[in-house]
């Protein structure tokens, strides 16, 4: 079963405080949850593992948490002095990234995500081969494929990114695998065909002029 989750992703205009335009951006996507079976993602930068940085509080990300299926997409280092806070607002999947956390930090969080029934899944930067991620594949609950250089928005889809999909998928058919970055309309199918189950689409939403128009044509795109 395919999944389309719209990403609230910080601009980097910084025009107004990020929790502010992450709730605007809610707003937009509000009216079609439904569509997306209730879920978000949030994007979280620490301006160490990528040069943008997310600036707001738990308390203020809590907010999302409490109104739809939260999955959290953690682009930072040092994971595991915060991992308790993160599973503490109750997402229901929290990502990281592979090329982030020793060994050591990536058991821990999975066996924590585990714990807490959150689902747990690994991203990989473009330059990331999949088969770093073996030792985890049977422990963890989806592979999230960057499909641009993590950190901002709007960039094109890297051409790889489906051949990367379409390997893992060959070798381990019963990983779910999600997509990250560059999901439009021109290319859905095709990362779709490769075998990816989730498509996080960020901007290829909020520039459309008509959200609800933009998900109906990705949806279709998916179906033809």
């Amino acid at each position: 079963m395919t999944q389309i989750i719209p990403a609230l992703i910080i601009s980097d205009k910084n025009l107004y405080n990020d929790f502010e335009e992450l709730k605007d951006r809610f707003e937009r996507i509000k009216p079609f949850l439904a569509e997306f079976d209730n879920w978000v993602q949030i994007d979280i930068t620490d301006g160490e593992f990528v040069t943008s940085k997310t600036n707001i509080s738990f308390e203020e990300l809590s907010y999302f948490t409490k109104l739809a299926k939260v999955e959290f997409h953690l682009m930072i280092l040092r994971l595991g002095r915060s991992i308790d806070k993160w599973i503490g607002l109750g997402p229901k999947r929290i990502i990281f990234h592979i090329e982030a956390a020793k060994p050591e930090d990536i058991n821990n969080t999975i066996k924590k995500c585990k714990q807490a029934q959150i689902e747990v899944g690994l991203a990989l930067n473009p330059e990331t081969p999949s088969s770093s991620i073996k030792p985890w594949l049977e422990d963890i609950d989806t592979v999230m494929f960057m499909g641009v250089h993590p950190g901002f928005s709007g960039q094109e889809s890297l051409p790889d990114t489906a051949t990367k999909i379409g390997l893992l998928h060959y070798n381990h058919p019963n990983i779910k695998i999600e997509v990250d970055g560059g999901v439009r309309v021109e290319n859905i199918r095709q990362l779709k065909e490769a075998g990816a189950d989730i498509f996080v689409v960020g901007s290829g939403l909020f520039v459309a002029p008509d959200v609800g128009q933009a998900i109906k044509d990705l949806k279709l795109a998916l179906s033809d």
